[in-house]
């Protein structure tokens, strides 16, 4: 579980700071608050996405546009806490940043911690070993060829098949 997590907030960091970056080349390096909730709920959607079981795994269409209508709910909602308490200057990054950019303001900032805490908690929501270990155990069982009633002999007559009709239940009751 550690290592689906730890790969989940990588995919996340890479995301978001692709897409803050691309808003940085657009000239949006402190993004307002409309474009900040947009880009942020546009960013919980792609993650939702790509992290945990993707759109293109088999059968996996509808669990990822669940995911991803709820990333764009929790990436606005995280964008609002982001942008309310991280107010921690950031050091002069030269062209990348304009002075009195903060943590919680810059668009590549705050876009990856969006995207790598959606994607973290997809990738450790994600479990597709419990489905891959029940599969060959049930195709398994039912391919093995046992069977749980015995053939019968074929020597066996109609009488004596009413004996051990009549017999198996007196043996059942006997164990009780």
């Amino acid at each position: 579980m550690l290592g689906r997590l730890l790969i989940g907030i990588v995919k996340g960091l890479v995301v978001g700071g692709l897409l803050g970056f691309a808003l940085v080349k657009l000239g949006v390096a402190l993004p307002g608050a409309v474009i900040a909730y947009l880009a942020a709920a546009f960013t919980g959607v792609i993650i939702g996405l790509i992290a945990g079981k993707p759109i293109w795994a088999k059968d996996a269409k509808i669990e990822a546009g669940a995911k991803a209508v709820v990333g764009a709910l929790l990436g606005v909602g995280l964008m609002a806490a982001e942008r309310t308490w991280l107010q921690v200057p950031l050091p002069p990054l030269g062209a990348l940043a304009p002075d009195g950019a903060t943590l919680g303001g810059f668009a590549i900032t705050t876009l990856a911690a969006v995207a790598a805490l959606l994607g973290g908690f997809y990738d450790a929501d994600n479990d597709s070993s419990g489905e891959e270990a029940h599969a060959p155990a049930a195709a398994g069982a039912a391919s093995n060829g046992k069977r749980r009633i015995a053939q019968r002999t074929a020597a066996a007559t109609p009488g004596e098949e009413e004996e051990e009709l009549e017999s198996e239940p007196e043996k059942k009751r006997s164990k009780k």
